[in-house]
């Protein structure tokens, strides 16, 4: 494949990747307006707002009170769950899903699991994905 061939492939990889991604961070925004995203910190919490997501996002780390204290403070029937995309995050995210689903809460991981397919190897966490779609915008170096 000449160099003009793999310039192009990679472009147009990066388009769809980008693409992808606003799509998921819209239908999280218009999520957020019915239901509480769960994240890990606060430093999560500024990339959603940096990424338009508007609606109620609880912090489990830095209140000052456990993991399932702030699980039991949910409000909603239903939440959306994003956490890191590591080996710890994944473990956490079973724990909390198995919790809250003993409340009967239902725990909403599509919007997880679909970043994680497409950036994992990339990003490691929420608040890694802002820099990451800028690094997107950036035509690839020749």
């Amino acid at each position: 494949m000449s160099v003009m061939k793999r310039l192009h492939h990679v472009s147009g990889w990066r388009e769809r990747k980008l693409d992808e991604l606003h799509k998921i961070f819209r239908k999280l925004a218009d999520k957020s307006m019915e239901t509480v995203i769960l994240v890990e910190g606060k430093n999560d919490r500024y990339a959603l707002r940096v990424l338009g997501v508007r609606g109620n996002i609880i912090c489990m780390k830095h209140s000052g009170q456990t993991l399932f204290d702030v699980l039991d403070q949910v409000p909603d029937r239903e939440v959306v769950l994003l956490v890191d995309f590591d080996d710890y995050g994944t473990y956490l995210a079973m724990k909390i899903t198995q919790y809250l689903e003993e409340k009967r809460v239902k725990v909403n991981s599509v919007f997880w699991r679909k970043l994680r397919g497409l950036v994992r190897r990339d990003v490691k966490d929420i608040e890694g994905i802002p820099s990451y779609l800028e690094k997107l915008k950036k035509p690839p170096h020749r």
